[in-house]
């Protein structure tokens, strides 16, 4: 598994600073030469002393970019730990939706089916499966509520959740329509048909 790329910097920069402290002492072992060599030569300002400040200058910026990269690093960590949070839920909402027993319908803004979960065509037929990308009031919901695209439609301009409860052929239908959006935009809504036993 290859380093992710903020781990890549880091190591890159804790490369340069240690670089930086192995020319630090190579100017002072240049500087003690000079002063064995040389006496009295420290008392004239050398050009050692420019190079020290500017590995310095490197040394403190080199530091400074460290520190962004260890506060960039917390922020991937906790902006991974809230996907996989959003993830989990993700999962676990795809699941109900699959899972449940009710026939599960979504449609978008227009009002055309995008998805449905296993249980749908199950429920109200194979042909079901044609509506997928057609417009809700394409789809047969005759032998169950005739009024389901109405209904959504209801929602969708109320942006309340509307329910119905209905006898065909001596079965009790109930239809949930709920809007999904904010207080000033509706993006679509999710419909579930319950097939109940008896009157």
């Amino acid at each position: 598994m290859s380093p992710e790329p903020a781990d890549q910097e880091q190591t890159a920069v804790r490369r340069l600073l240690s670089e930086n402290q192995r020319l630090k002492q190579r100017v002072f072992d240049l500087e003690e030469k000079i002063r064995k060599l040389a006496p009295g030569a420290d008392a004239q300002p050398s050009s050692s002393s420019s190079v020290l400040k500017l590995i310095e200058n490197k040394d403190f910026q080199l530091q400074q970019c460290a520190a962004r990269l260890e506060e960039k690093k917390e922020q991937l960590a906790e902006a991974a730990a809230e996907l996989a949070k959003w993830t989990d839920t993700l999962r676990m909402y795809q699941d109900i939706f699959d899972n449940d027993a009710s026939a599960m319908i979504g449609v978008n803004r227009e009002a055309r089916i995008i998805l449905f979960n296993r249980t749908a065509p199950q429920v109200l037929g194979e042909k079901f499966k044609d509506a997928l990308h057609q417009p809700i009031d394409r789809a047969d919901f005759e032998a169950f509520d005739p009024e389901t695209p109405r209904r959504v439609r209801e929602a969708m301009a109320s942006r309340q959740p509307v329910d119905s409860q209905v006898v065909v052929r001596g079965r009790r239908i109930l239809t949930t329509v709920h809007p999904i959006g904010n207080e000033t935009e509706t993006r679509g809504a999710l419909i579930r048909i319950q097939v109940l036993s008896g009157k």
